[in-house]
């Protein structure tokens, strides 16, 4: 197992963090928590999973609370609140490749915490607003908040509070999958997806193109992703749990590429695991490829339905991968003149390699059996999930629609 000491140094009880902005703030107990003597702690920090091309995506957290209980209502007593003051307004776009924020440290007494409530200001004028998405084309929208982040987004965890230890929790924050564009009207929900990881700091860690995207997958679900520094081309996808991964790279003007089987796993001492994949010198590089367009549109005869669109390609022998995915709402008075989603994808060869523990260089090799060849996959909850097999090898730009009907 590899272990990548400028990647651990990051760690929210460092010295010193580099890149992103960091704030630190005192913690206010929301019941009598721990903290001194024989109290424990728990510092909270937040990252997050990109694959998108947001410019910003900004939100503002006010508190973060832990309860005893998996089931604690908002009323119910016993809640530990760190709050935020002021509220601390976060570019999750800027916490990719290992970047912490960390919100502050709350005192607690020694045991076993079993919920976490992340609770988002709501946005009031603007703009700037509180929650705020810039888009690629340099458009800032407000991004609209559900009423139920005003009570607080709740998170199922398992954390035993140590006596004299100061514990960590982290919370992924997906911004691509966060963001729910409302149809073709211009307006985006925040819809938060978070994954809250306690002492869980393992890693995958490698070089590719500057500015490409690298995910790491199981069985073509995409469980965490990030954009390649866009000098050095470092990647770290970070945190995720031990397993075995395949690790996902698209770029443009390249084929997609995987590298297959990476193996993280636990170090013999119990202490973080990180598995390097290449270096500086020998960055995993995908190869030239071209590209084309699947758009289309996705209705509904209901009021309104969240439906994700994501485009998987099969390589000979597998894995299968998924290269884009995007969640948008629509509803039964959407006007479909614009193309509620568009995926540019490579139309070339994939290409893959197998990973080797210890090895740092690879070659890809070209799959000639699959070229343009995609599966546009719509799910949405209650409905059974739509495929359709496409071929952008064939046609520049393909139309692939949905419909998802309530009888």
């Amino acid at each position: 197992m590899n272990t990548n000491p400028s990647f651990l140094s990051r760690r929210p009880w460092a010295a010193a963090v580099a890149l992103g902005t960091m704030a630190l703030f005192t913690a206010c107990g929301g019941g009598g928590g721990g903290g001194g003597g024989n109290g424990g702690a728990l510092s909270v920090s937040l990252t997050d999973a990109q694959t998108c091309d947001y410019k910003d995506v900004f939100v503002t957290v006010e508190t973060v609370g832990v309860h005893r209980s998996a089931t604690a209502a908002d009323a119910d007593s016993g809640w530990e609140e760190l709050v935020l003051s002021p509220p601390l307004r976060v570019d999750l776009m800027t916490l990719s490749n290992g970047v912490l924020e960390n919100l502050g440290t709350l005192p607690l007494d020694p045991g076993t915490y079993q919920q976490v409530r992340l609770r988002l200001a709501g946005n009031a004028g603007g703009p700037p607003y509180a929650n705020q998405l810039r888009l690629a084309d340099d458009t800032v929208v407000a991004l609209d908040t559900p009423s139920a982040q005003q009570s607080g987004l709740k998170l199922r965890v398992n954390m035993t509070i140590e006596a004299g230890q100061t514990s960590e929790l982290i919370l992924d924050f997906d911004p691509c999958k966060s963001v729910v564009r409302r149809g073709n009207s211009g307006h985006y929900n925040l819809k938060p997806v978070i994954t809250a990881y306690f002492e869980e700091v393992n890693a995958i860690d490698g070089y590719t193109l500057p500015g490409a995207v690298v995910s790491a997958q199981q069985n073509g679900v995409n469980l965490k992703g990030t954009v390649a520094d866009p000098t050095s081309g470092r990647f770290v996808l970070w945190p995720i749990e031990l397993g075995t991964y395949d690790v996902v790279i698209t770029a443009e003007g390249r084929a997609n590429a995987v590298l297959t089987g990476v193996a993280v796993v636990a170090d013999p001492d119990g202490s973080p695991s990180t598995t390097v994949v290449s270096l500086e010198a020998t960055p995993l590089t995908p190869p030239a490829g071209a590209s084309g367009i699947v758009a289309g549109d996705v209705t509904t005869n209901l009021e309104a339905l969240v439906v994700t669109v994501a485009a998987r390609q099969t390589l000979s022998g597998g894995p299968t991968i998924e290269v884009a995915a995007i969640p948008i709402s629509v509803s039964s008075s959407d006007a479909n003149n614009v193309n509620d989603y568009s995926f540019t994808l490579a139309s070339g060869q994939p290409a893959k390699a197998a990973w080797v523990p210890g090895t740092t260089a690879y070659t890809f090799v070209t799959d000639a059996a699959v070229d343009g060849d995609y599966t546009i996959r719509a799910a949405a909850v209650g409905f059974t999930t739509q495929t359709q097999a496409t071929d952008i090898a064939a046609a520049d730009d393909l139309e692939v629609d949905f419909q998802f009907d309530a009888p």
